[in-house]
């Protein structure tokens, strides 16, 4: 049996939610302050206590911060991550997070990653929130983390730079790709810290995984707003694994094109995959008349089967989907990271192999300023020696 965790961030996302659900889901507390005591950064106190938000009890937390600590460039603060005796999880993803925000705000600002000094999301009490949800999140030992779309509201922020548009636009970098739903809420819901702690922590986006609900954990944000229960929502699964593979009704849905460019194929499938498709693919065919085509094909949960039929018909503008359930043979697979050189890199391990995450050799390969190739190999190198507890 493996457990998954499940966020639940429909009414937005910040640091100090995600700390406090996984905190009240059941992560362990003292592992958490053993792991930012490590940090050895003095002036401030992290208080944990109980409250409500629109009548819904859940943990609350927050980052006292005595004195003035000055903003940090992104380059100190992977520095002091790197220096702190973390444990090996909790330092390669915070150094991940905080990657991810340097690169969003470097891409929003037009500078390069290495030029980013931090505001809102450098001051100590979003350092702490990051380091305490991964040391939080690797207490609860969970093979597979999923999330649900980020509640987006509207309106404007002030800032360090001054009054911005909300989303703010390093969120709305950082949450490209991937699945959001807009909310009736006239000020900000997501913070940059909270979408890049859902973007490196989550190994994939989508609805509850299938399994026997062990706890459930809410984190409640500072404010207590009259529109909603303002609640990041963790939920602990435990799942079956009965054998090495495991039998899951999937529908597949599909449609033959012979007019649609290349271009909007590939957009299709990756809108189709940050929806929440399990896979998604183009085959060539040829059609009645011997016309060239393509036929698009979707495989994801039964309940996303909709949602998959209007993107192929708002994209294609095709007349007619084809919907057919079929079974899926799932083998048995886990999650790794390796740190390279400050790089986080997933890799999915499965009973016969292991392959790292493109996207991750891909934004290691750039920030390195090495090939691919090389980059790939080296994070298998590092993998094959490296010391696992599933090993």
């Amino acid at each position: 049996m493996t457990r998954a965790l499940w966020l639940n961030p429909a009414v937005g996302v910040a640091g100090d939610m995600v700390l406090a659900a996984l905190l009240d889901a059941g992560a362990d507390e003292k592992f958490v302050r053993a792991q930012l005591d490590r940090l050895r950064v003095d002036g401030w106190d992290l208080v944990a206590d109980r409250g409500t938000r629109a009548g819904i009890v859940a943990t609350r937390v927050e980052v006292s911060v005595a004195g003035d600590h000055p903003h940090r460039p992104w380059s100190s603060i992977d520095a002091l991550l790197a220096g702190a005796t973390l444990h090996a999880a909790v330092a390669t993803g915070a150094r991940s997070t905080f990657r991810r925000l340097a690169e969003a705000e470097a891409h929003v600002h037009g500078i390069d990653v290495n030029d980013v000094a931090f505001h809102e999301v450098g001051a100590i009490d979003a350092i702490v929130d990051i380091v305490g949800s991964w040391a939080a999140l690797v207490s609860l030992d969970v093979g597979t983390v999923v999330s649900g779309p980020v509640g987006l509201g509207s309106g404007t922020a002030s800032t360090a730079h001054g009054r911005i548009p909300v989303p703010a636009p390093a969120t709305l970098e950082l949450l490209t790709g991937l699945p959001v739903t807009g909310i009736d809420a006239p000020f900000e819901t997501a913070t940059p810290t909270g979408a890049a702690l859902l973007a490196t922590m989550a190994d994939r986006w989508g609805p509850m995984p299938a399994g026997r609900v062990e706890a459930t954990g809410r984190g409640a944000g500072t404010a207590d707003p009259p529109t909603h229960a303002n609640l990041v929502t963790a939920v602990l699964i435990a799942v079956e694994q009965v054998s090495a593979v495991n039998r899951v009704s999937s529908t597949l849905v599909e449609t033959n094109v012979d007019d649609v460019t290349p271009e909007i194929l590939g957009y299709v499938i990756e809108q189709a995959i940050a929806l929440g498709a399990d896979d998604a693919w183009v085959v060539p065919i040829t059609m009645k008349k011997s016309r060239p085509a393509h036929q698009v094909r979707i495989l994801c949960a039964p309940d996303l089967s909709d949602v998959m039929i209007h993107l192929l018909s708002a994209e294609t503008a095709t007349l007619g989907v084809r919907r057919s359930t079929v079974d899926k043979l799932v083998l048995e697979r886990r999650t790794d990271t390796i740190d390279l050189d400050g790089h986080a890199v997933r890799i999915k391990v499965g009973p016969h192999g292991a392959k790292p995450e493109h996207d991750d050799l891909v934004r290691a390969a750039e920030g390195l300023g090495r090939p691919l190739r090389e980059v790939e190999l080296a994070v298998r190198a590092l993998w094959a020696g490296a010391d696992r507890p599933d090993s």
